[in-house]
């Protein structure tokens, strides 16, 4: 009788012995590939599931063309690329789901780095449980207008981007490890500025992302977002990035939530570029040169939040040579337009909160400042907008504990004093606890 789509396609004791035996595939045909090809066939006809054995699988390149469910052994099953780039293809399935499989490059680069080891395209039901994707010359894994999940996976030692997304239609990348990537950890793109994407990257571990492929940010990031709509950074720990742990260029509505990081050789966080609506709440930061940043108003980055992060262990790095005082270094928290800066921590550092640009409806409120050089400063001159700051606490500040900025010169004084603001008609200066 005829399986259903529910059913497993599986093989006996005896078949496996005789037909798909590790010992004697790897003994008597190093190649599978086309035992591989054939037993997906088998499967898309019968509407099941492939159950592969255990052991290790040397293979070609290999296309899914239909919807199927390929299941490793609970004992392990790999995947071994025979020859560099892409080790599994699938591309305009309606569905498909990998579980408990190893994916293992040779090592080799690939001709074009930006493929993935496992490469998928126009799946909207995509689900990946428990796999591994290893020693990729490329990317790891990278997906074009997909969605579903991609979930409890290890993906490590590739020479790309570990996951790599474009126009996506929503992928929960959720309790991965993501780790010893050349160029970027978990990135998630869009063609175009704002577009709807809604992916959830949560609970993953990403560390040591390096930036082989040099410039000044594009690479080395240990969450890159570019373009992307409702995207949700959201409780991650991310280790040692060459640049930052979360990069947000032209992503609208992008929200950075409860992630710990720590260990970046430029700031920390980014909004920038044209992002919009760009949300950063109860972060935890540590061992950086910098904090979080609103930047590039001119550019069109607009509105924010920074609310609640707790920011500490800034130090001086030059991961390019650009990276210095004209990208505020050492300062906790930078914005330019239309930002509320509210209930953050920031020990220590040359600014605690920088309101800079042609600052514009900045408002800086309930923060606890300790230990920086200047608490907060704010940019003057002609084209700055209004700001307030209020009610925070500022603890022993080197410097000043307020203080203002012409161009890239910060003024002597202290403009927390009784009177100092009144020749700065657009600042509002109240309530704040000095000590």
């Amino acid at each position: 009788m005829r399986q259903t789509r529910r059913d497993i396609f599986a093989f006996g004791a005896a078949a496996i012995a005789a037909l798909a035996s590790p010992a004697r595939l790897h003994a008597a045909a190093p190649d599978s590939t086309e035992w591989l090809r054939r037993r997906l066939s088998e499967v898309a006809r019968a509407g099941g599931a492939l159950r592969l054995p255990a052991g290790v699988l040397r293979i070609r390149p290999i296309a899914i063309e239909a919807e199927v469910t390929l299941l490793g052994a609970a004992a392990g099953t790999v995947l071994q690329a025979i020859e560099p780039g892409p080790l599994l293809r699938a591309a305009n399935v309606p569905a498909l789901t990998l579980e408990n499989l190893r994916f293992e490059g040779s090592g080799a680069r690939f001709a074009d780095p930006k493929q993935g080891l496992v490469a998928l395209a126009d799946i909207p039901k995509l689900a990946i449980h428990g796999c591994a994707i290893r020693r990729s010359g490329g990317r790891g894994i990278d997906l074009l207008r997909c969605g579903g999940r991609f979930a409890q996976n290890i993906v490590e030692d590739v020479r790309d981007a570990g996951y790599f997304s474009l126009d996506g239609l929503g992928i929960d990348i959720d309790n991965n490890k993501v780790r010893r990537c050349g160029d970027n950890g978990v990135q998630v793109w869009t063609t175009s500025a704002g577009r709807y994407e809604g992916s959830r990257v949560r609970n993953n571990e990403i560390s040591d992302i390096r930036n082989l492929s040099g410039g000044d940010g594009a690479y080395g990031n240990g969450v890159s977002i570019w373009g992307s709509g409702f995207v949700r950074v959201e409780k991650n720990v991310i280790r040692r990035c060459a640049y930052t742990a979360v990069r947000n260029n032209a992503g609208h509505d992008v929200e950075v939530v409860g992630n710990d990081c720590s260990g970046f050789g430029e700031r920390a966080m980014y909004a920038e570029f044209g992002a919009k609506r760009a949300s950063f709440r109860d972060n935890k930061i540590d061992d950086a040169g910098a904090g979080i940043a609103l930047a590039n108003a001119e550019r069109g980055t607009d509105i924010g939040f920074v609310i609640g992060n707790r920011i500490t262990g800034l130090h001086e790095t030059h991961p390019d040579d650009e990276f210095g005082p004209i990208m505020s270094w050492l300062t906790g928290i930078e914005a330019e337009s239309n930002v509320e800066i509210a209930g953050n921590t920031v020990v220590g550092g040359w600014m605690g909160v920088r309101c800079g640009g042609y600052r514009q409806n900045i408002r800086v409120e309930g923060n606890r400042l300790v230990d920086n050089d200047y608490g907060v400063t704010f940019q003057i001159g002609e084209g700055v907008g209004p700001a307030v700051i209020a009610r925070n606490t500022i603890i022993g500040a080197k410097k000043a504990a307020i203080a203002a900025i012409a161009g890239q010169d910060i003024l002597p004084g202290d403009v927390a004093r009784p009177g100092a603001a009144a020749k700065y008609p657009r600042l509002r200066i109240e309530a704040n606890e000095l000590g």
